[in-house]
């Protein structure tokens, strides 16, 4: 009885300081609910957080942050227009992730994801959307814009970064609709394309690995694995198969999605060149061989 008093005692002082690491450590507190539909989602590998769980944090909070302001040119409305933003390696920083949470996936309301690993954080210096023109996500959409981006919206540009302007699908490493940031470690999350068949694939196999990652990953999802977005109503697997028994079909789907069917959503890709496609379709080959 002593023994388990004593064992509850330093679990619930375990439990206490671990709390207020997240709370006070780095100046941020993390919320058990969500509050407001502006409470950003967070998940995955944070001290402190078991699997499963997830925090969140407040607009005011993160616009607390260290921001920067940044003019584009027709991002979300003709002409241009000031956005507050937050780099997302500063929240990454910020936030008291185990030290092996190296990369980002961010998803959005619709089931798009879009991943950011160490070296894509590095180098194109992806940032969070707080505010347009002056304005936060509860006065979205920004006059001119149909619809809304909100609750939040992570971006890339060449204001930044100049290579970001020849970044290929640059568009998938600008989601809108963002809710949730799910901190992970790269390598585990993505084993599955490391191992086996795909351990020491050929340039070409490796080419189309990285295409399906920053590109088709956003929407295509392997429920298995929990692994890519859910908004296509086409699993990987699904996507695979074709590209391996109906590689003609594929191509054209890619390129054109509405020329085969009048009511598909999938974005077309007609700058995609013919060894791009090749090598995606090598890559799916060989996940379908690939358990």
């Amino acid at each position: 009885m002593n023994y388990s008093l004593s064992s509850w005692r330093r679990t619930l002082r375990a439990t206490l300081v671990i709390t207020l690491l997240i709370q006070t450590a780095f100046g941020l507190q993390l919320h058990e609910k969500k509050e407001s539909p502006y409470d950003l989602a967070l998940k995955g590998r944070l001290v402190g957080l078991a699997p499963g769980e997830t925090r969140y944090l407040k607009w005011a909070e993160l616009r607390e942050l260290p921001n920067r302001k940044i003019v584009l040119e027709g991002e979300f409305v003709p002409g241009k227009q000031e956005v507050t933003a937050v780099m997302l390696s500063d929240i990454l920083a910020m936030l008291p992730r185990e030290a092996q949470a190296d990369s980002l996936i961010a998803t959005c309301t619709d089931g798009y994801a879009s991943i950011y690993n160490e070296a894509f954080l590095t180098k194109y210096k992806p940032f969070l959307v707080l505010e347009i023109n002056g304005k936060g996500p509860e006065q979205w959409p920004p006059e001119g814009l149909k619809f809304n981006p909100g609750p939040y919206v992570i971006s890339i540009t060449e204001v930044i970064v100049p290579e970001a302007k020849t970044l290929l699908d640059a568009g998938h490493k600008r989601p809108w609709g963002v809710d949730t940031l799910e901190f992970v470690n790269y390598a585990d999350r993505f084993a599955g394309f490391y191992k086996g068949a795909l351990a020491n694939p050929s340039d070409v196999i490796k080419e189309g690995r990285e295409l399906w990652v920053n590109s088709c990953f956003s929407c295509h999802n392997q429920p298995e694995k929990n692994l890519g977005g859910t908004k296509a109503a086409w699993p990987m697997q699904i996507v695979a198969t074709h590209a391996t028994h109906n590689a003609a079909y594929f191509r054209d789907y890619v390129r054109n999605p509405t020329k085969l069917n009048p009511m598909a959503k999938m974005e077309p890709h007609p700058h995609y060149t013919d060894a791009q496609l090749n090598a995606l379709i090598e890559f799916l080959k060989v996940t379908m061989a690939t358990p």
